[in-house]
């Protein structure tokens, strides 16, 4: 029975490549076939080396943000970004400066290219060109991937959860939560007050030269990649490379990962990638970030300047048990802070001079703001 289900994943996955390669063919056939298209996602990486992340789908034609106007067309939106067409074995070319590789998608249309940067490569975001090879290349136009480079001048990495961390989801009830995923646009998603703020001074850092990397990770599907990233852009909240999860079906089962687990797996690429650097940690009490994150300060010993947990109100047991992880972490060699807002955050990061002071005054006008909203 061990062996069976991943024998039985494996064939269910060729069945479906299979399905969508005839499937694709006989639409070609009858002039129906959509374009492809790549959806270029931000890399990260080092000097020493970095990796490329794009998804290579058929163009489902989403309507823009600003021609969604109802409920129904948030819903027709939601549904095409989560229909898709993956295109598994594309072929993508990668041009980066003088340099040029080529990289295959896997089984569900994913890209992640790891490559040694040019010479000379700086801190901070840089565009690395993708062309699609094959197949149907013609009439596909090329894109730009963002990659974020962290050089000796960061003084620190941010890596932060997202649902009930930066936006207001409700993820603990379902009904919200699907509420919230399908049913609604960036434009009235809310953020946490103060939230772009607080990230804007932990990116300053202690204000020197410093432009420290912020990560998102998530248990949103790929999917939603584009519905994030517009959300960011809205609210002035930092960018950074969007750490998300493949909710479907793969030669590993579907939807891998065993609830929110997938998030240690990207979290220890991230500290495994900038060994350089010591990271905050930010999360919520509502799923499981403080057993995440005492996990990685255990396997991660003195990298983690901090574990932040904003309180999700109404859980009194959820209390006593991150009582019990701060007591670990603190034996770990680190420390966690369960705060109520932005502003407490922002004063504790002042005090232990991650933040100029001034900033916390920021943060508290922002929280301010947008708590009246």
């Amino acid at each position: 029975m061990a062996d069976f289900l991943p024998r039985f994943y494996r064939l269910a996955v060729r069945v479906d490549a299979h399905y969508d390669a005839l499937s694709r063919k006989l639409r070609q056939k009858l002039g129906i076939a959509p374009p492809l298209r790549i959806l270029p996602y931000r890399g990260y990486g080092t000097p020493e080396r970095a990796v490329i992340k794009a998804r290579v789908l058929e163009d489902r034609h989403v309507r823009p943000p600003q021609e969604r106007y109802t409920l129904v067309g948030s819903a027709v939106a939601s549904y095409k970004r989560y229909m898709t067409r993956e295109v598994p074995g594309a072929r993508v070319a990668v041009r980066w400066g003088d340099k040029r590789w080529e990289g295959t998608t896997d089984e569900e249309g994913f890209l992640e290219l790891w490559v040694p940067p040019p010479d000379g490569v700086r801190s901070g975001w840089h565009m690395v060109e993708l062309e699609l090879l094959s197949p149907d290349a013609e009439g596909v136009s090329r894109v730009a991937a963002p990659v974020r480079m962290a050089g000796p001048g960061a003084e620190f990495g941010v890596i932060s959860d997202i649902d009930d961390t930066v936006i207001v989801t409700g993820v603990t009830d379902l009904l919200k939560r699907a509420w919230a995923l399908f049913l609604t646009e960036h434009r009235v998603r809310l953020p946490f007050p103060g939230v772009d703020a607080f990230y804007a001074a932990l990116q300053h850092g202690r204000g020197t030269s410093a432009d420290n990397p912020i990560f998102y990770v998530s248990s949103s599907p790929w999917n939603l990649y584009e519905h994030l990233d517009e959300f960011l852009s809205l609210h002035k909240i930092p960018t950074g490379p969007l750490l998300l999860r493949d909710w479907g079906l793969s030669s590993q089962g579907f939807a891998p990962g065993g609830g929110h687990g997938h998030k240690l797996e990207k979290i220890r690429a991230v500290l495994g990638t900038l060994s350089h650097l010591p990271f905050i940690l930010i999360g919520d009490s509502g799923q499981e970030d403080a057993e995440h994150y005492r996990t990685i300060v255990r396997e991660f010993p003195g990298r983690i300047l901090c574990v932040y947990i904003r309180n999700v109100p109404g859980h009194q047991r959820r209390a006593e048990e991150l009582a019990l992880i701060a007591g670990d972490i603190r034996a770990a060699g680190s420390q966690m802070l369960a705060v109520d807002d932005t502003t407490e955050a922002a004063r504790h990061a002042a005090r232990e001079g991650w933040i100029q002071w001034r900033e916390v005054r920021e943060v508290e006008a922002h929280r301010r703001e947008d708590a009246e909203r």
